[in-house]
């Protein structure tokens, strides 16, 4: 008999490193525990299993799958390597109660991970997530017996893409009416996005190229993740002019980032004005949006020009997700890639954002020429985030957190404090920085905006001094 499993859902589910903390037993007794409680709590009848492309994601799809069945569920699993917010709308759309997600999104390719989506499409909430680790703690003897005597048995399965790729053309072309056909050039990554996003804007009439476009659990050597450095070609084909816009998505697509031939990469931080000003011109956001502590404040010019409120939550898209499931909001971002909308599912989706700029800027005449626009009405802020090595992350920032409000405090004029997640410090000529323990990584992330990219360095580097200083004591 094993013993009792130690495992915690972090800000978006379970992750581990494969075959160390990530294993097999780890995903029946996850699916074991998550069955037991959700079918108490709310009643289960179809759960929906779905995968990403890394190694051994098919496999623990399985066993999810085959403890669903286990439990007399009736249970679908894709067929191919799906996007999570693919499975989040699939799963919501056709009446499954519960979806399980294997990846570990943007993380390296060593680890893989494990989502609790729910029948509305949103990811489960720490209420949720916590009595699901209450249930192991309490139940662990009962379940770790269970799952050691699983049978895996033949699962039907189902593939989401076309449904889901017509839907976003039919969802986006309801709003937006592309007029001009651009030159796109898209990079998955080698991971779930493949034949997604190219389908849909090959509807929309644009001239697509897809590259690295098969399954790689490696992910060509690199990070799932649509930094700079992960996406040097998607970058060096854009900004030399052989194509309108790039785009990119992370390991299960729902994190976007685009290229524009003059303005260059674009994270979520520059994205998301674009798309709020434009939702927000054509009525689209009435009663305000939601954004994390480490997103833009440029969205909080917009928001006051057009009148609706800003809500900040802390980091994860599960709080931007309950913000907009109570009504607070119309849409929401996050700085690490993701938008959320009322009107599609509550989660983050890369794919239906980048078919919706694509037909925003179609119809407005080019992506450089909206960028600009908006930056000629609201400024533009630099933004950088920085991570440092830490075990224990959220504890040093907990255990600091009166000594680093002080200390950061002297770095700028008029400060004030947000505490949600981590310490963050306002000032008054527009800057801010943010430092919190990751909820996915055994980093401490550092993050910093203002309106020139020398003040944006300042206040990270006078972050990390003062990190290193209290590390020294």
């Amino acid at each position: 008999m094993s013993g009792k499993l130690t495992f915690h859902f972090g800000t978006d589910g379970v992750r581990g490193v494969i075959d160390e903390e990530f294993t097999e037993f780890l995903v029946a007794v996850l699916a074991e525990s998550t069955f037991r409680y959700w079918s108490r709590k709310y009643g289960l009848h179809k759960v929906f299993v779905s995968f990403d492309a890394r190694r051994k994601s098919r496999d623990f799809a399985h066993i999810a799958a085959g403890v669903a069945a286990s439990h007399g569920l009736d249970v679908v699993m894709v067929n191919k390597p799906t996007p999570t917010p693919t499975a989040a709308w699939f799963g919501s759309r056709f009446g499954f109660d519960l979806t399980i997600q294997i990846t570990a999104s943007h993380n390296p390719p060593i680890y893989n991970g494990f989502k609790v989506i729910t029948s509305r499409g949103s990811p489960a909430q720490e209420e949720d997530t916590d009595e699901i680790e209450r249930l192991y703690s309490n139940e662990y003897e009962d379940i770790n017996r269970s799952v050691k005597t699983l049978e895996l048995r033949p699962v039907p399965t189902v593939d989401p893409a076309p449904e889901y790729i017509n839907y976003v053309y039919e969802n986006v072309t309801k709003m937006f009416k592309p007029r001009s056909r651009f030159k796109v050039i898209i990079d998955p990554i080698y991971a779930t996005s493949i034949g997604y996003t190219s389908e849909v804007l090959r509807k929309l009439g644009m001239e697509v190229t897809e590259i690295h476009n098969n399954y790689d659990s490696s992910f060509g050597g690199r990070d799932p993740n649509p930094e700079p450095q992960n996406i040097p070609e998607l970058i060096q084909e854009v900004t030399a002019g052989k194509y309108d816009i790039g785009i990119s998505h992370d390991g299960d697509s729902d994190r976007i980032a685009l290229v524009d031939r003059v303005h260059g990469y674009l994270s979520a931080n520059d994205i998301l004005p674009i798309v709020v000003e434009r939702l927000a011109s054509a009525s689209m956001i009435k009663r305000g949006i939601v954004r994390t502590v480490s997103t833009t404040h440029i969205l909080d010019n917009i928001a006051s020009k057009y009148g609706f409120k800003v809500v900040e939550v802390p980091v994860g898209v599960k709080y931007v997700a309950r913000a907009i499931l109570s009504g607070e909001a119309d849409m929401g971002g996050e700085e690490s890639g993701g938008l959320v909308y009322s009107w599609h599912i509550p989660d983050k989706d890369g794919i239906y954002t980048a078919s919706l700029i694509i037909a925003m800027a179609s119809e407005y005449g080019s992506l450089t020429n909206l960028i600009s626009d908006v930056r000629s009405k609201y400024g533009r802020a630099y933004f950088k985030r920085v991570d440092l090595d830490m075990r224990n992350s959220k504890k040093f920032v907990n255990d600091n957190r009166e000594l680093l409000l002080r200390m950061l405090s002297s770095l700028g004029p008029n400060p004030r404090f947000i505490t949600i997640d981590g310490v963050k410090v306002v000032f008054s000529d527009g800057s801010w920085i943010l430092i919190r323990g990751s909820g996915t990584e055994p980093k401490l992330r550092i993050y910093s905006e203002a309106l020139s990219a020398d003040r944006v360095e300042e206040l990270i580097n006078n972050a990390i001094g003062i990190v290193n200083q209290l590390l020294r004591q």
